[in-house]
């Protein structure tokens, strides 16, 4: 029997380096491994650390498994589209070059800061079990409405493992004067140092509105853009910092290694979150000196493409609260139980775990892992629920 006809409600969503997603309820996705033997034992560590996530209490801003086995991983399906679509979709690119000559606008200060905070909770999370993420990335991290949670585990290993996902500008390779965090020329070892880099660099996209060094052209070709990102970090040197002063500073500590352990940032996005919520000042509603709705702001770079303009729309206080209230019925829905159940599984006696574990007795994993998703019948329908 096709899979579609035993199984009529399961879709296919999404195609991953090591795996493929599919939708088996309107809050349930599944990840299945890929056939290849690389991609398989990549699947198997993410499939442990879910294990490991499983002994410890609920992060609310890492994504939550209900079930697993070796064939399939069942997730909450966020339902909006990555972090990287979601901040790439406000560019404007130079068709020959592929710099960013424009950004449209950038999501409202309150929603920026809460999404570093997220990000460094989720991080944090982590350390306290001696792992790093690893592969901290836009890619890698998922929005449902606005609510951000950090998700793709396959790359992430204990402290002191080697950082073999080094990716700029979320990495760097070490130069020669830093001989205590691993050979010159290498991405180093996986700690505190390298995902707090890597922190850094992410919140720069998110108060930027693109990548570092992603608005000018560093050489004539373009093919050569990466390398030379990669040689600028490797030197600490970084684009001059000019947005909001207090972010700003967060990102220049997590960029010089100055957070001694993740957890010391997390409590500094937690407070940068707090003063927002409690102050509503001008300054405090615009990002980068913003004023009222509507106004365009040139950003000068060194680029020799010449200025930047940021076109950049406020939406102001009213919206402000707006996503506040959002938030609250939010976290409401996302309130979970002693035994780590989400309180919305149990209205209607619907769990998420058993309904997992049906489609797993059904044999749901065994036939997604015997072949591609085309080979099975299936067509890819790309964030079925996308709000």
């Amino acid at each position: 029997m096709a899979v579609q006809e035993q199984f009529p409600h399961v879709h296919w969503v999404w195609k991953g380096a090591i795996s493929f997603v599919y939708e088996v309820h309107p809050r349930i996705v599944v990840k299945v491994p890929k056939s290849g033997d690389f991609e398989r034992e990549q699947f198997r560590k993410e499939v442990r650390i879910y294990e490991l996530f499983s002994q410890h209490s609920l992060c609310p801003s890492v994504v939550q498994c209900f079930f697993y086995t070796e064939n399939g991983i069942f997730l909450e399906y966020m339902r909006d589209v990555s972090l990287c679509y979601r901040i790439q979709n406000n560019h404007i690119l130079d068709k020959k070059t592929h710099v960013v000559i424009r950004v449209e606008k950038l999501e409202p200060l309150r929603l920026r800061k809460q999404w570093m905070n997220e990000l460094a909770q989720a991080v944090a999370f982590l350390e306290s079990l001696n792992l790093a993420h690893g592969d901290l990335r836009p890619e890698n991290i998922l929005l449902d409405r606005d609510q951000l949670k950090l998700s793709d585990f396959d790359c992430t290993a204990e402290f002191g493992a080697d950082f073999d996902a080094c990716m700029a500008p979320y990495g760097r390779i070490l130069n020669s004067d830093e001989p205590d965090h691993g050979r010159c020329g290498s991405a180093g070892f996986l700690g505190p140092r390298t995902e707090q880099f890597a922190l850094g660099s992410l919140y720069y996209f998110i108060n930027y509105g693109f990548e570092v060094y992603g608005d000018r052209c560093l050489t004539e070709e373009p093919y050569e853009h990466g390398p030379m990102v990669l040689k600028y970090l490797q030197r600490l040197q970084f684009p001059d910092l000019d947005s909001n002063p207090p972010i700003d500073d967060i990102i220049d500590q997590c960029w010089h290694n100055k957070y001694t352990t993740i957890a010391d940032l997390a409590s500094h996005t937690k407070r940068l979150m707090d003063e927002s919520a409690n102050t509503t000042t001008n300054s405090e509603l615009g990002g980068r000196e913003e004023g009222s709705r509507g106004v365009r702001i040139p950003v000068e770079t060194v680029s020799n493409r010449g200025p930047v303009t940021l076109n950049h729309t406020i939406d102001g206080l009213q919206d402000s609260l707006e996503n506040l209230s959002m938030l609250v019925s939010q976290n409401a829905n996302d309130a979970v139980t002693t035994d780590g159940r989400a309180i919305g599984d149990i209205r209607g006696d619907f769990s998420k775990r058993e309904f997992s574990q049906g489609l797993e007795s059904r044999g749901l994993l065994s036939l997604l892992s015997s072949g591609e998703p085309e080979e099975l019948g299936f067509k890819l329908v790309w964030y079925r629920h996308s709000l």
